[in-house]
C-alpha cells in the first residue's frame, strides 16, 4: 500500500539504488505503464523497456543523495536530491527536485525531475560528505 511510510522508504532506497547501478531493483519499483519525464520538458519515456533504458544510461555512473525531507500528499511525493558526477577532486553537482506518483499497490506510476544543465556547479564539501560509488 502506498502510504506515507512506504513512500518514504522508496525515497530512502531509490538514491542508493541509482548510485549502486541496481537497474533491476529500480525498474521493479515502477508500474508497467509508468512514465519518466527527466528533466521536465523532455520527451516522456513510457513503459518498462523505456524506463530500463533510461536507468541503464546513468545508474552506477553518478552519485545520488537526498538533501532534504520527503514531502507527501496522498500518493504523490517530492524531495530534493543532488546528483554528483565527474572525477574525484573535480566533481560537479546538480540540484534536482524529484516528484513521484504511486498507485494503490505502491508502484511508481510517474517520475518527474526538475533540473537543467545551466545549474551545474562545483560540488561542495557538504555535497561530497558520505558520497561514494
Amino acid at each position: 500500500m502506498a502510504d506515507a511510510s512506504f513512500i518514504r522508504q522508496i525515497y530512502d532506497r531509490y538514491p542508493e539504488m541509482v548510485t549502486k547501478g541496481d537497474v533491476d531493483g529500480i525498474v521493479a519499483l515502477y508500474a508497467e505503464d509508468a512514465s519518466i519525464e527527466d528533466p521536465i520538458g523532455s520527451d516522456p519515456r513510457r513503459g518498462i523497456a523505456a524506463i530500463r533504458a533510461f536507468y541503464e544510461a546513468a545508474a552506477g555512473s553518478i552519485v545520488m543523495k537526498r538533501t532534504g525531507p520527503v514531502r507527501i500528499a496522498g500518493r504523490e511525493a517530492a524531495t530534493p536530491l543532488v546528483i554528483l558526477m565527474g572525477n574525484e577532486g573535480d566533481q560537479k553537482a546538480l540540484d534536482v527536485i524529484s516528484l513521484m506518483s504511486f498507485d494503490a499497490s505502491g508502484k511508481i506510476t510517474a517520475m518527474r525531475a526538475y533540473w537543467s544543465f545551466d545549474a551545474m556547479r562545483a560540488a561542495t564539501a557538504d555535497d561530497l560528505k558520505g558520497a561514494s560509488q
